[in-house]
């Protein structure tokens, strides 16, 4: 049960951040146009909507690699990167029909970077807190 809890809570984020990324993206896209004229399709959203909760779950279960006490973190985390970039590269590929060009190539390198930064740059801060509040107690306790 607890690792649904945690596989919705990873899928949750992961609408957090798409939808960071798709406004964002539509920001980057006005040209200089009013705000006001940014629309948006309900099919483009719920596309979005949906894919990013996939992702997000995609995420959770890439980052059970970390369960693997026999590798050093460092290890754990090169292999979880380039296991999600092939993940996205491959969904990158898919929803541009696999029409491959450097340009694509090298956005989606750095969408993915900045992407895996933001998830585990939570991820990583969330646990550097859940610690931090462990020692307190820890340090109550033995007084």
């Amino acid at each position: 049960m607890r690792n649904v809890k945690n596989m919705l809570v990873s899928g949750l984020i992961g609408i957090g951040i798409g939808m960071v990324w798709v406004a964002a993206d539509l920001f980057l896209s006005l040209n200089g146009k009013d705000v006001a004229a940014m629309k948006m399709s309900v099919l483009y959203f719920l596309f979005w909507l949906v894919t990013s909760f996939v992702i997000g779950i995609f995420f959770y279960f890439a980052s059970l690699i970390f369960n693997k006490d026999s590798w050093s973190l460092r290890k754990q985390i090169i292999i979880n990167f380039f296991i999600c970039l092939s993940a996205w590269l491959l969904f990158n590929l898919t929803i541009n029909n696999f029409n491959f060009s450097w340009h694509l190539f090298g956005a989606v390198i750095v969408d993915f970077i900045i992407m895996y930064a933001i998830a585990y740059g939570i991820y990583f801060w969330h646990l550097w807190h859940d610690v931090r509040e462990i020692n307190k107690k820890l340090k109550q306790n033995t007084r």
